[in-house]
């Protein structure tokens, strides 16, 4: 918890100045202001259309309560019990978290600029939904060179429904996809351009895409694939050996963190992945991309198109390992299927490759049919790219197929209600709250966040003489139990600190709400 954040504030700077020298330095080109306008767009479309909301409880809270303590005390951690002291969070005790701190350290540096706030995790994500989008056209322009499959490529990204719904939450999934694209992008660049900067650029991009989230080193594999496909002598140039030994110890700190926490269940009764899991998973995986309503079918489609062709097979090559090394992992893991609660979020990570595939399947398509009219026309055949009428119609069914997907990405949905009221209550609570007051509850995060002091409920059952103690004592505003979504659940470990909280303590009943079958509520503890 103490050096971590070190780590990721040189990793980022590496990242920045290597992408900085590894950038070509050209004159201007449309296709940069294309690259302007498709951003623009795409954040538009993700901060407006899908509801602002939390999808995955807690972990939203979880992931900005750790960039919180990054931001205002550099140590990584999620905060058990803590106060907000002049604006700053000030820490007294924290746990190490299981999840990667990668997402949380870039929401970090946007709370040092501008303070901790919910909405800006939000923000983050729509900026990264954005980037990736500019990132998916120079990544095909890259691979195939083609500026009109690059274009199709981005309004496929930019318009998957998925993509749009987790973009406009807290969620890491839209920062990991980012980082993971940006470096297989830098990867190929290097493999064009063969340069020191590039290598540099590739291993520094590597190194800091494995902090995202748990399977994000297995952006390693992908990597080695575009060296391997793209560039095959530089295996033989002790360079890249250099640079690979280099990047193994910039990536030593995922590593630890992994061994660290390779103890955690992650929510599993039995093993977290075994081939028992693949009978389950594999079907609902496999047909998400044809057969789903929450994924267009015919970008699905488009991106088997996309696989045929003689030229560039190296290259659509390594978009099959991207695809298969985010895809195959979650077939092995016990909560890996795409319909298994909110975990459709996994696919956001395979994306990219299927909008590359998707944009070169749509030019595919798209010269077909000039070739069928030109034939139908009696015309001579004229190979080559296809006129951008031609293109622009196939490009108009994808969009308009959008249509269908629309009202799906603007719901909020059933799932996790009990949860979504919890944050709502919490939040009323939170403003009645006097001054200098704590809040004792199971997920103290969302009300630091808010800037109220909060703490562990445990505390409460596990510490009577602190809490009557020091706790009283140091708070004139009072000591409050919360009767939150953990009070409700048919969990007995959890429902037994809520009910052994009040049963201990004499307490007064300062707000109570209800949501369908479940209660939520925040008490006093008065004097004994």
């Amino acid at each position: 918890m103490d050096w971590q954040f070190w780590i990721l504030e040189s990793q980022f700077v590496l990242v920045i100045v290597c992408g900085l020298a590894a950038l070509p330095m050209r004159r201007f080109r449309a296709t940069w202001l294309l690259r302007g306008v498709l951003f623009v767009i795409a954040w538009w479309l993700t901060a407006t259309v899908p509801p602002r909301t939390n999808r995955i409880f807690y972990d939203e809270h979880i992931y900005q309560s750790v960039a919180q303590s990054l931001s205002d005390s550099h140590r990584a951690e999620l905060c058990y019990e803590g106060e907000i002291e002049y604006g700053r969070l000030h820490c007294r005790r924290g746990e190490y978290n299981k999840e990667p701190l990668g997402y949380s350290y870039l929401l970090s540096l946007v709370y040092r600029a501008v303070g901790a706030d919910e909405r800006w995790a939000m923000v983050v994500n729509n900026f990264a939904a954005a980037a990736t989008v500019a990132v998916v056209m120079d990544l095909s322009l890259a691979l195939f060179g083609s500026p009109l499959a690059a274009v199709a490529s981005a309004v496929v990204l930019m318009l998957l429904p998925m993509q749009l719904t987790w973009s406009n939450t807290a969620a890491a999934e839209p920062v990991a996809s980012l980082l993971s694209a940006l470096a297989v992008l830098a990867a190929v660049r290097f493999a064009r351009s063969r340069s020191i900067a590039g290598m540099a650029w590739m291993i520094a991009m590597t190194a800091f895409a494995t902090t995202a989230r748990p399977e994000s080193i297995l952006i390693v594999i992908v990597i080695a694939a575009v060296v391997v496909f793209l560039a095959p002598d530089e295996l033989r140039r002790r360079r890249l050996w250099v640079g690979m030994l280099a990047g193994a110890g910039l990536m030593l700190p995922t590593a630890l963190h992994l061994i660290a926490v390779r103890n955690e269940a992650w929510g599993a009764a039995a093993s977290r992945f075994s081939f028992a899991h693949a009978a389950a998973n594999l079907p609902v995986n496999l047909r998400f991309y044809l057969l789903d309503e929450r994924f267009p079918v015919l970008v699905g489609l488009a991106a088997i198109i996309g696989l045929y062709g003689r030229k560039k097979v190296v290259e659509r090559l390594v978009l099959v390992v991207y695809f298969l090394t985010f895809w195959a992992v979650f077939v092995f893991f016990y909560a890996g299927s795409y319909d298994y609660g909110a975990d459709v979020r996994y696919s956001l990570l395979t994306y990219v490759p299927v909008a590359v595939l998707a944009g070169l399947g749509i030019e595919i398509i798209a010269s077909a049919t000039t070739r069928s009219l030109q034939r139908a026309n009696q015309q001579p055949f004229e190979p080559g790219r296809p006129p951008p009428v031609v293109f622009g119609v196939v490009c108009a069914l994808i969009v308009f197929q959008f249509l269908w997907y629309a009202p799906l990405v603007r719901s909020t949905g059933e799932e996790a209600w009990a949860a979504r009221a919890d944050v709502k209550y919490a939040r009323t609570f939170a403003q009645r709250l006097p001054p200098n007051s704590i809040v004792l509850t199971h997920n103290p995060s969302m009300f630091l966040l808010w800037g109220v002091d909060a703490g562990q409920l445990a505390i409460a059952v596990n510490e009577p003489d602190y809490v009557r103690g020091q706790l009283r004592a140091r708070y004139a505003g009072g000591v409050y139990l919360h009767w939150n979504f953990w009070c409700n659940v048919a969990d007995l470990e959890q429902r037994r600190l809520c009910e052994t909280s009040l049963r201990d303590y004499a307490t007064e009943l300062v707000d109570s709400r209800r949501e369908r079958d479940f209660r939520f509520a925040l008490y006093r503890v008065r004097e004994p």
